[in-house]
This record gives structure tokens, C-alpha cells and sequence, in this order.
């Protein structure tokens, strides 16, 4: 039976990030319920039901759009830039870099010059926080888990979201420019704290804008793996540059 295309509409991309908020939310209800009913004298510490809220909230948006993309047919992909780079790969792997070095060092003059000179020293973002925990309290099971959060589920899912669905379907009604920031603020104030949000709001319109010259979401997929990896390696190195 031939699957009927489904295209890729305005509606649609709000839906998504519906879909996705809704998910995340049932994730942290089941999960918090789950461990209160199997461990009811134990005291869970946050940053462990976040994590494992966020994992299981990853994998049932990551199977959802997964079925969606599906049932809409192969046209309906590239849409949502499911498709090989407009550019070459060299050129494109070498625009990847040249992004995530100039957004990284933007961002670290931001975290680690601006905001202490204006009496914010210190400040990290909610995984590095996460991340800090674990290292400290949690075992390999808890760090790998965040680790596949951080590099796999997290990106994929957001990218597929964000850039995907949203901005995607956005910039057939508005230019693009507009569609990557708002796509940006929606994306910013689903992170922590609002005093980094210059920083998440740079990531988001630099991938926004990956995805727009190469014309493929693997790109945008690409660098955000690569950003979070950055940080996880600064983590792991003990660098006060976190975010």
C-alpha cells in the first residue's frame, strides 16, 4: 500500500513542539510516580529524576516523530531537511567547525568574562549542573545515561523539532531569517537559567542558520552533538567554562 504524503504545514510544526513539551511532561509524571512507588522510603535526588525523566521523555518524542516522518512518505523528508548537504561535505564539515569554534568562544566571553565582571560569577547552565552531580554522586550507569542524553537523544530530538519541524514549516510562511529567530526564542526559554539565554539564543540561530546553508538537518544535528560533546569534555577536564 502506498503511503499518502503528508506535508509539512505551520500547524504542524506548532504541533511538534506541542507534542514535545506534552511528552516531556508525561515523562516527568510517570517517572516521579514510578520512583515513589517502587522506592517509597528513599529520597531520589533531583537531578536523577530529571535525568531519567528526560531520557524516557527523549525516547517517546524520538519514537513519535519517527512514526510521523514515516507515515508521510519519503517527499515529505526532505521537507524537514532530511536529505544530503546542498554543499559539499568537506565544505560543509569545515562550516561545522568554523560555526562551533565562533559560537563557543563567543559564549565563553559571555559566561566566563561578561557575567563576572557584572558580579555573575559562577553561573552554569541546567546540564552542566546535572553533569556536576553525577560526576560527584552518580556511578557508570548514571553518567552514561547522561551521556546519551547529551549526545545522542537530546540533540537528534531537538534538532528534529526545532529546526525540523518548526523553523522548517515557519520559513514557508515568513523569510527565513525570521522563521530561525523565532524558532531561537522558542527554543531559549525551554533552557536554564535565563541569564545564559544570550548564549542558548546564539547556539540555536547559528544551527538554525547550519541548516539553512547546507540544506540538511544532519548538519544541524551535527554540531549539536559536537557542542554538547565540547562541554562534556570540559566537564570532564574540570574546566570552569561550563554552561
Amino acid at each position: 500500500m502506498e503511503t499518502k504524503h503528508k506535508s509539512l504545514t505551520l500547524k504542524r510544526g506548532i504541533l511538534a513542539i506541542v507534542i514535545m513539551y506534552a511528552c516531556q511532561l508525561l515523562a516527568g509524571i510517570a517517572i516521579s510516580y514510578g520512583f515513589k512507588f517502587f522506592s517509597p522510603t528513599d529520597k531520589v535526588p533531583l537531578e536523577i529524576l530529571g535525568l531519567t525523566s528526560a531520557l524516557l521523555g527523549g525516547i517517546m518524542i524520538l519514537t513519535f516523530f519517527w512514526w510521523d516522518i514515516h507515515r508521510s512518505g519519503q517527499p515529505f523528508y526532505p521537507e524537514i531537511g532530511l536529505q544530503p548537504s546542498k554543499i559539499k561535505k568537506s565544505k560543509g564539515l569545515l562550516l561545522v567547525i568554523g560555526a562551533l569554534a565562533s559560537t563557543h568562544f563567543l559564549a565563553w566571553i559571555y559566561r566566563s568574562v561578561m557575567l563576572p565582571a557584572l558580579g555573575h560569577e559562577g553561573i552554569i547552565g541546567g546540564g552542566s549542573k546535572m553533569f556536576s552531580f553525577i560526576q560527584t554522586n552518580g556511578g557508570a550507569l548514571e553518567m552514561s545515561g547522561f551521556l546519551l542524553l547529551a549526545l545522542l537523544i537530546g540533540p537528534i530530538m531537538e534538532e528534529v523539532v526545532f529546526r525540523g519541524y518548526l523553523q522548517s514549516s515557519l520559513a514557508k510562511k515568513i523569510p527565513v531569517w525570521a522563521a530561525i529567530l523565532i524558532t531561537s526564542i522558542v527554543f531559549t526559554v525551554g533552557h536554564s537559567p535565563m541569564i545564559l539565554w544570550p548564549m542558548y539564543f546564539l547556539y540555536s540561530v547559528t544551527w538554525g542558520w547550519i541548516l539553512l546553508r547546507t540544506g540538511s538537518l544532519k548538519m544541524a544535528v551535527l554540531i549539536h552533538i559536537l557542542s554538547n560533546l565540547f562541554y562534556a569534555i570540559v566537564g570532564f577536564a574540570g574546566w570552569n567554562i561550563l554552561a
